[in-house]
């Protein structure tokens, strides 16, 4: 089926569930990754936070959510300034006092921070955002000479067991649903509302986070990272695997409640949701398949 997108910035719930599974889904990504960032930049990111003539180092976390990283990197360099940065109003009980928030629009830039950042993370934005390659160009003039941008962001592809691409299902809304499943063949319901999802909420300028880095002409020592995230099963050479698998099942599930509301208004019907779901979920359940995430690092030339 064709959907229709809308230009609007942010198309998932901001309500307290989502806020949990964004809780949730923060500790998919440190199992996945090995910590707050990828081990390989970390003596980069000491050296960017070293403190210097006086100078406080700061962090800033763009599109920090429920802050739940913004929290965690602020116990971990209680010397830092940590800077919470997200289009939607939150509350942050308990927060270290090293930490503040600063809300606004990240499409009008970050002047007031121009050129004073050490390290910027920027975590399932760049995607949603109406202009991907402004945000990375905003997160590059953030930056001080020589400060490390930390930039993840999800893939829409799902992979089977050998890490091969699986065949997304689709829907048609014209056809006899008992019928589209009785054919539904060699085809994956998950990657079938993966690659819905995507279609819905990516930005259309969109490109691959290596290529936005790449294009802003700012930074150097760039590498892209790709991780395989199993989905209720271990996975194979997996680091956390076992607990990993559970809770990358648990976010899908998640995600699958939480976007319907996009869904529906991108023209899919309810009938069609109330028979996907339980098919989807059997499936998150009972086959060993991978999502992907892309993590991006680089220096402020």
């Amino acid at each position: 089926m064709t959907v229709q997108q809308d230009d609007s910035t942010y198309k998932f719930p901001v309500d307290l569930a989502e806020m949990d599974r964004l809780a949730l889904q923060h500790r998919m990504w440190t199992l996945a990754i090995g910590g707050l960032y990828p081990p390989a930049i970390t003596n980069s990111v000491h050296t960017a936070l070293s403190p210097s003539d006086g100078h406080r180092p700061i962090i800033m976390d763009v599109g920090c959510g429920s802050g739940i990283w913004s929290i965690e990197i602020a116990k971990t360099f209680p010397h830092a300034e940590i800077v919470g940065f997200d289009l939607n109003e939150q509350k942050y009980p308990g927060a270290p006092e090293n930490f503040r928030f600063v809300q606004g629009d990240i499409s009008l830039g970050l002047p007031q921070f121009a050129g004073k950042v050490d390290v910027i993370h920027c975590r399932c934005v760049a995607q949603h955002v109406k202009d991907p390659q402004g945000l990375v160009n905003t997160l590059a003039s953030c930056l001080r000479p020589g400060g490390v941008l930390l930039l993840l962001d999800g893939d829409w592809t799902v992979y089977d067991k050998n890490k091969q691409v699986v065949k997304p299902f689709v829907w048609d809304t014209k056809t006899d649903i008992d019928e589209q499943v009785k054919n539904k063949g060699d085809t994956s319901w998950h990657a079938g509302w993966i690659a819905i999802i995507g279609e819905v909420t990516r930005s259309k300028t969109y490109r691959p986070i290596e290529e936005m880095v790449a294009a802003s002409g700012s930074f150097k020592d760039a590498q892209t990272t790709t991780y395989f995230l199993p989905i209720s099963w271990p996975g194979e050479n997996i680091p956390n695997g076992e607990e990993l698998g559970k809770i990358v099942g648990e976010n899908q599930k998640l995600v699958f409640s939480g976007a319907k509301p996009v869904v529906l208004e991108a023209g899919l019907t309810r009938e069609i949701l109330d028979v996907w779901e339980p098919l989807y979920k059997d499936e998150i359940d009972s086959c060993q398949l991978y999502n992907v995430a892309l993590y991006a690092t680089a220096h402020r030339a």
